[in-house]
């Protein structure tokens, strides 16, 4: 055969099966496209030299580099299955009429080719042409400037050209050993595989159903946020496979369940509906829980992403509630070089404090000991595993902040304690050797919080005593184990804001201090929150292109497939209408069936998302509530209007 023949033909079959490939080729190209922009905005000097979020998006954008690597692996080949299970009937063809596998497997390689060529160079320009404008996005949700110029990251096209022509390569092997290995009247019937009734899967549905309700389980049952991230993986792995089990087997197991109800079955709508689902879910159970799986992404991504920026300002005001606050350590200790520098820049502190009198309201002036110990029943020590992290104060300094009047015997060894999340219900405590009765404990639960304990004592020198006891069992006094003097301010002149924090800040850089403040503070949050809705969106932007193809290419695999059926169950006697209804009804409840499982999906986590997104210092539940709400409305109205548009394109195929 001429050579020059199998570039021609592989021209020709992209032409001739385009309803299957241009869909495909415009998906490559956009996910190079959006691969080429992630790398370049993750390696842009210009993003990491940005005052707000530098430091954290190109670590955010190098985690997203990652995910959208992985899902373009994934994605491609997944969907090149589609475009295989259409064309295996015209390369059986092919076959019988002459056309031996290894000229059809030239023509596929042809084929391939020029796929990757017209991905990788439109991709490319798609990708170079938009990466300014999402760095502007980027540059205006952080409050930027944005300089003249064009960024060309050549990295990022390396990475394109390595990832995606592995990745071709792979796919073009994955095709040909398709064909090698399949005889030519396998070929023939491929579209056709799978027409035998399935079978029901017991022990897959069981371990489905316990994957699901063990991952639900999980999500909405713990309570502490700082093993709510631990716990949110392993709990998505498991609603993962208990999805796609349930898909596979447990929709199986209705269906049959419906089929032997004979008062609901044998009704003409519910007869063709049912029998229809039952082969319609075996062959295509896989696509509807990847439709399920990145909807509930998709929803979970935009909701906790949208609701952390939006509610930045509520996080500032729990987290740092003043324009200043200042931490000095060990300022009271002259034995060490570092406590020598803490106290002399209390002093300036104090100092400062008193030039700008007229500027600053004192809202917090206290000494308190921290301690990272281990605490066994009621007797707290330095030996063992640190398994609690408590604060030691004189309750007089609590008082003056607090307006309580808490009085501790002077002539007892006395305590009060305030617990978060914890309980304690001994009469006495232990610290560092010395027993003390505990006159109280006021005891909250928060779900906002780490659990802690809170230790007041009756004046500062109680709290040197045990300091000292503290630093005898250690020797010294080491990094979670330290004496600090917290000071902190509310800044009443606006005009004087930018001098009183650069002279805060000088004493910061001058001495064993630390010096934080409220717009600092916010700058932080926002290059965390900012970084993590960018990403949101780019990544739920991905995975709704993803949703759209697997859908179309469901409805056009699907109406091939009823094309038959349409024609036969006229035939035999029922109206075009009653078909079309009948279809139309098996229809709608398999598509709508991922979006109502995505639902529940994200019902299911809101309590364990939430307690990662506290972890983040986020708080604002009613938010976080409304965000999701509207998310899954939003995406419920796209998911009907993407419905409808590949529903024509599925009736055109059926009503021929």
């Amino acid at each position: 055969m001429n050579n020059k023949l199998y570039p021609k033909l592989a021209a020709e079959n992209i032409k001739k099966n385009g309803k299957t490939y241009i869909p495909y080729i415009i998906t490559c190209i956009l996910t190079v496209a959006m691969f080429y922009m992630i790398n370049s905005l993750a390696t842009n000097p210009e993003l990491s030299s940005m005052k707000v979020g530098g430091e954290v998006m190109p670590v955010v954008l190098g985690m997203g580099c990652v995910v959208v690597g992985i899902f373009a692996v994934i994605f491609l080949f997944y969907t090149n299955s589609f475009l295989m299970k259409r064309r295996k009937k015209e390369f059986g063809l092919y076959n019988i009429l002459g056309m031996g596998k290894r000229h059809i497997a030239k023509v596929v390689a042809f084929e391939t080719l020029y796929v990757a060529i017209i991905s990788l160079v439109l991709g490319l320009l798609l990708g170079i042409s938009f990466d300014k404008l999402l760095y502007m996005c980027i540059a205006k949700i952080f409050g930027a400037n944005v300089s003249m110029g064009f960024y060309v990251s050549v990295y990022a096209i390396i990475t394109v050209f390595v990832l995606f022509g592995i990745l071709f390569g792979c796919i073009l092997l994955n095709s040909l050993k398709q064909i090698v290995l399949s005889k030519p009247i396998e070929l023939l019937k491929g579209g056709n595989v799978g027409e035998k009734e399935p079978k029901t899967k017991w022990i897959m549905t069981a371990l489905g159903v316990i994957c699901l309700a063990a991952g639900y389980y999980m999500a909405i049952s713990v309570e502490n946020m700082g093993i709510a991230i631990g716990i949110f993986f392993i709990a998505v792995i498991l609603v993962i496979i208990g999805t796609y089990m349930l898909f596979i087997a447990g929709s199986i197991f209705l269906l049959k369940a419906l089929r032997k109800n004979k008062r609901y079955y044998y009704k003409p709508k519910h007869f063709i509906s049912v029998s229809g689902m039952i082969y319609r879910m075996k062959q295509n159970a896989v696509g509807l829980a990847n439709i399920c799986i990145l909807s509930t992404m998709v929803l979970v991504m935009i909701s906790c992403t949208s609701a952390l920026v939006i509610g930045i300002d509520d996080t500032i005001d729990r987290s740092n509630p003043y324009d200043l606050w200042v931490n000095v350590y060990h300022p009271y200790n002259s034995d060490s070089e570092s406590s020598v520098s803490a106290y002399s820049g209390l002093k300036e502190i104090e100092g400062l404090a008193e030039r700008y009198k007229d500027s600053l309201e004192e809202k917090g002036n206290y000494t308190f000991l921290s301690l990272k110990c281990n605490l066994t029943e009621n007797t707290a020590s330095l030996e063992g595993t640190a398994n609690f992290e408590a604060q030691i104060i004189p309750v007089e300094e609590r008082n003056k902040y607090s307006g309580d009047n808490a009085i501790l015997d002077p002539d007892a060894d006395e305590i009060y304690l305030y617990t978060i999340n914890r309980s304690f219900d001994y009469t006495t405590m232990t610290l560092f050797g010395k027993e003390y009765k505990v006159k109280g404990v006021d005891a909250h639960n928060d779900n906002y919080s780490y659990p802690s304990l809170t230790i007041y004592v009756r004046d500062l020198d109680v709290l040197m005593e045990i300091n000292d006891n503290v630093s005898t069992e250690m020797g010294n006094v080491e990094k979670y184990n330290r004496l600090n003097r917290v000071l902190q301010y509310n800044i009443t002149n606006e005009e004087k804001r930018e001098e009183i924090y650069d002279a805060f800040f000088e004493v910061n850089e001058k001495y064993s201090v630390y010096v934080s403040d409220r717009d600092s503070a916010r700058d932080d949050y926002m290059g965390l929150y900012g970084g993590l809705f960018f990403l949101g969106l780019f990544l739920g932007t991905l995975f709704i292109m993803a949703t759209i193809l697997i859908i179309y290419y469901k409805q056009i695999s699907e109406g091939y497939e009823d094309q038959g059926r349409f024609e036969i169950m006229q035939k035999v006697g029922m109206s075009r209408g009653e078909v079309k209804s009948a279809i139309h009804s098996q229809v709608l409840c398999v598509f709508f069936l991922p979006l109502i499982t995505a639902g529940i999906h994200t019902g299911f986590a809101f309590n364990l998302v939430l307690k990662c997104m506290y972890a983040l210092g986020f708080a604002n539940v009613p938010l976080y509530v409304t965000c999701t709400l509207v998310s899954f409305l939003a995406f419920a109205v796209m998911y009907v209007i993407i419905y409808l548009i590949t529903a024509r394109t599925y009736y055109k195929i059926v009503s021929r």
